[in-house]
């Protein structure tokens, strides 16, 4: 191991644990800093196993983490199931896993339970025999790809990675991994499985996607998968879609039909839907990879199938949708180009073209991962 000076030189980034400061090189993307062969598996411990200050990364002793075997609890909820894997001997959470209280503490938290998430994600799913990955965007990705390349070329060296977008694209060739683009997959063949991320996930594992602006992209990749794996934090887990996501279902329009569009959202009982601004890095409107625009159109919870189910007899509000019927609406106001919902099908259930993940890691704030799966 070399001292915290030496993996600055070397552009390297250091464990994420909350009271231990990482390092990300100057002037870097997102993507830049990830993709070393030297970065360890993450061993399955909880987020404040660390308690000591690493003066440097030989001071990181991986034997003092529990080794004892991770207990479980599953429930049944639905058509999913979660499953809580918990690292530790005991069921108390670290009081520094629930006292995270600076910004900093807080932030750190977060991103130590997306990378617990990436990387049980990975070891459950990507498979030594697969030839075809898809890259999703966002910033837990960051980590499925540091996952990814810990395996080392001995394991991925026969795999190719197909991105959603530009940051994905760059993290996989910062990697070292081999690159390709899913316009050039033959129409007669799928990825292997696809990692990505979202803003949101109700109990059916319904999404919302599309707060970095990369909805189709991330679309056509994810239905171009046998199998499709979310990976989130703790914060993207809620019970209906609309709960915690509060800016809105993003809308990819083309620019001339953006007026129109916006006139029907509302008639759809929209919450005040606007035009995405590009702001800070440009005046004007955000405008995506494929040249579109992007509507964020706020509704009320979306209900499940269920839900509709059981409140047949009761006239529902004016602007209350199951997933299902709103998506169907959204998708046929001409001028939208691709909406935020992933929905309807998983992989399970057909053979190709679902939207719906198989799987979804949660990384939570007590040193936990959650799995739901279908």
């Amino acid at each position: 191991m070399r001292n915290r000076t030496a993996a600055t030189t070397l552009r390297k980034r250091v464990l994420i644990i909350p009271g231990v400061t990482r390092h990300r090189p100057r002037n870097s993307s997102l993507g830049s800093a990830v993709g070393s062969p030297f970065y360890p598996a993450l061993p399955a411990v909880q987020v404040a196993a660390v308690s000591a200050s690493l003066s440097t990364w030989a001071g990181l002793d991986l034997t003092s983490f529990p080794t004892t075997p991770r207990s479980s609890v599953s429930f049944s909820h639905r058509t999913c199931f979660a499953t809580t894997r918990r690292a530790g001997p005991t069921s108390t959470p670290p009081s520094s896993c629930t006292m995270a209280t600076t910004a900093e503490q807080q932030a750190q938290l977060v991103e130590t339970s997306k990378r617990l998430a990436a990387f049980q994600a990975v070891k459950d799913y990507l498979k030594p025999e697969y030839t075809r990955i898809g890259i999703g965007s966002g910033s837990t990705v960051v980590y499925v790809v540091e996952a990814i390349a810990a395996l080392g070329p001995a394991v991925t060296s026969t795999m190719a990675f197909y991105p959603t977008g530009a940051q994905s694209e760059e993290l996989i060739e910062a990697a070292g991994l081999r690159l390709q683009y899913i316009s050039k997959l033959p129409a007669d063949q799928q990825l292997d499985v696809a990692f990505d991320g979202a803003d949101e996930v109700d109990d059916d594992l319904n999404l919302i996607k599309g707060g970095g602006a990369c909805l189709w992209q991330e679309k056509i990749v994810a239905a171009s998968a046998r199998q499709f794996v979310c990976v989130a934090d703790f914060r993207k887990l809620s019970s209906r879609l609309g709960t915690a996501w509060k800016k809105g279902i993003p809308i990819e329009v083309l620019p001339m039909a953006a007026p129109r569009v916006l006139g029907e959202l509302r008639r759809l009982g929209s919450l005040d839907p606007c035009i995405r601004p590009g702001l800070p890095g440009k005046a004007g409107a955000c405008v995506t990879d494929n040249g579109m625009w992007i509507i964020d159109a706020p509704f009320p919870p979306l209900l499940l199938s269920g839900d509709a189910e059981a409140a047949a007899a009761d006239p529902r509000p004016v602007g209350t949708w199951t997933v299902d019927e709103l998506a169907d609406r959204l998708i046929k106001i001409p001028g939208v180009a691709e909406i935020g919902l992933f929905y309807g099908k998983n992989g399970l259930q057909v053979a190709s073209g679902a939207q719906k993940p198989v799987a979804a890691y949660f990384g939570m704030a007590d040193g936990t991962v959650t799995v739901k799966t279908a």
